[in-house]
């Protein structure tokens, strides 16, 4: 019998229920996911938000590595495993609700500056979560979280790449993504149909390079990922007010020819043509 499915029945008996609409996957290896803490860089001077905590396994590692804890739940129905989980620890708080929805301001304030994000993800949520941090103004050090590996592969990918996209540039624009592990299907507990990665996306405290006009920063990369098989020229056309002898001049000025896609540029490219075009 696999190891999966006897948890599975073991937590069932116990009277978790795991819910689908959620996308609940538990993790229940702690001696991988005191590991996965450790790579993190999660040490007694920090404080972690977590996302997701489920019934609480991710959470215990968390509170024995961590000075503080804010345990994050929407599953009403697994806060009382998650307390009994915790109940030896004075270092975790837990909140009932959405992450989508919690006044993260006020819980920043409660975490303090440089605080750490840690969570297991729901795959149907992870880019809005993404969104609640990036470009939040939010004192964030590190977002630590397991997420599809599709999805890791588009937040590590360089241009070029098959994965490199708009996801990629918005990553590699606020931080500096590294896949720590690849994590099994079978690991989870009910397993879900792909393999996950834990990723560290450490926040930049700056953008990569200057940017003199963010707005229009993001409105020519939207453009040039919204009609990837064009070329950038043709993209952007409509999108800037400049003709496309002036687009190509632009991008002869910074060594591209003129029948580049946007999947060739990096973050610094698109912020250095941004800042031409402005």
């Amino acid at each position: 019998m696999k190891k999966t499915w006897t948890a599975t029945e073991q937590r069932r008996d116990n009277g978790v229920r795991y819910k689908h609409d959620l996308g609940q996957h538990f993790l229940y290896d702690t001696a991988l996911l005191r590991s996965l803490v450790e790579r993190a860089g999660v040490t007694a001077t920090d404080s972690v938000l977590e996302i997701g905590s489920g019934a609480g396994t991710l959470t215990v590692c968390l509170c024995e590595a961590a000075r503080q804890v804010l345990a994050v739940e929407v599953d009403e129905a697994v806060i009382p495993f998650l307390k009994l989980a915790t109940q030896g620890f004075g270092n975790v708080e837990i909140l009932r609700g959405d992450i989508r929805k919690v006044n993260l301001p006020a819980l920043a304030r409660t975490l303090g500056d440089g605080f750490v994000v840690v969570g297991n993800l729901p795959y149907s949520i992870t880019s809005q979560v993404f969104d609640l941090f990036w470009g939040s103004g939010l004192p964030v050090r590190q977002m630590s979280v397991m997420v599809q590996w599709e999805v890791a592969e588009k937040l590590a990918a360089h241009p070029g790449e098959p994965a490199y996209g708009l996801t990629s540039v918005r990553c590699r624009y606020y931080c500096e993504p590294t896949i720590v592990q690849r994590v099994p299907a079978e690991a989870f507990t009910p397993p879900p149909k792909v393999d996950s990665a834990f990723v560290n996306l450490l926040f930049r405290k700056e953008p990569p390079a200057p940017v003199t006009n963010e707005a229009l920063l993001w409105r020519i990369i939207r453009a040039g990922f919204t009609q990837r098989r064009k070329t950038l020229v043709n993209a952007l056309k409509g999108v800037v007010a400049r003709d496309a002898d002036s687009l190509r001049a632009e991008l002869a000025g910074l060594g591209l020819s003129p029948t580049v896609r946007g999947e060739a540029l990096s973050v610094e490219t698109w912020i250095a043509l941004a800042n031409a075009l402005v």
